[in-house]
């Protein structure tokens, strides 16, 4: 992220040490359901900000949350989020490239320290990576599950329960095991990489995510 929002992120975590407990427990809650918005991280944390203060005035006036944003946080959120102009489609497109890189790259480290593995046994010829379908396939699933999850986590922050639960852990299931699946059966051959080109490809991804982490927000 860039500066600005850098510094506003931890004023605003400095502020919220200020709320009671069931404050910021709350707080949390606006904050992680604000994280799926459409708009910048730096207008989350506006509003994570704004609303942070009228929780501390409130409080401080011997008000609850409720009675300062109402009973529906959700309804509440939303109508905030209206006011805000959304982010276009280029930049979420950019913003979710940014978001799933992490997560790209200790998939790759992941895959890579399997492949050692495998030179260790002698199954595969040092220096040579075969990617197969699985793979990419595979990876495509495991990234697609840790987003999705994400995602529902976010959007029910509000209204967690055991459905959703029930929910998150089947998704997840159902991917781990089609990645599995695809990893196991799909060996076709793509192609070939030279062991160090594949060591290089996670500091690339890191060094990605850096710029647009920069640039972004």
């Amino acid at each position: 992220m860039n500066k600005r929002t850098k510094l506003l992120l931890q004023e605003n975590n400095e502020a919220e040490k200020q709320l009671s407990d069931s404050g910021q427990r709350i707080l949390t809650d606006v904050v992680v359901y604000l994280r799926t918005a459409p708009i910048s991280l730096y207008r989350q944390e506006s509003v994570r900000r704004d609303i942070t203060q009228m929780l501390l005035d409130g409080e401080a006036r011997g008000d609850d949350a409720q009675s300062v944003i109402g009973n529906d946080y959700q309804t509440f959120c939303d109508s905030v989020i209206s006011e805000i102009p959304p982010l276009s489609a280029s930049a979420r497109v950019l913003t979710a490239l940014r978001d799933i890189l992490p997560a790209t790259v200790v998939l790759l480290v992941i895959w890579l320290i399997g492949r050692l593995s495998e030179y260790a046994v002698g199954i595969a010829a040092w220096p040579t990576l075969t990617v197969t379908v699985g793979d990419i396939l595979g990876g495509v699933l495991l990234l697609t599950a840790a987003s999705g999850g994400v995602t529902l986590i976010c959007r029910t922050s509000f209204s967690p329960g055991a459905r959703t639960s029930r929910l998150l852990f089947v998704m997840l299931f159902l991917c781990l095991l089609a990645a599995l699946c695809a990893g196991f059966f799909l060996e076709q051959p793509l192609f070939t990489m030279h062991f160090l080109l594949a060591l290089v490809l996670p500091l690339l991804l890191l060094f990605a995510y850096k710029l647009l982490d920069k640039k972004l927000d």
